[in-house]
């Protein structure tokens, strides 16, 4: 998760566009919110 912050989060902008393998299509403005509750699950 460190690394998954550091290197996309922590370098791109809000508005990149995010295509996961599953779920919608989203930016990173729209997930950062998120990290929070990803680390508390352990991912």
């Amino acid at each position: 998760m460190e690394s998954l912050e550091q290197r996309i989060f922590g370098t791109l902008p809000d508005e990149t566009w995010v295509y996961p393998g599953h779920g919608d299509d989203t930016t990173l403005g729209a997930e950062r919110p998120k990290l929070l509750k990803w680390r508390e699950r352990g991912w």
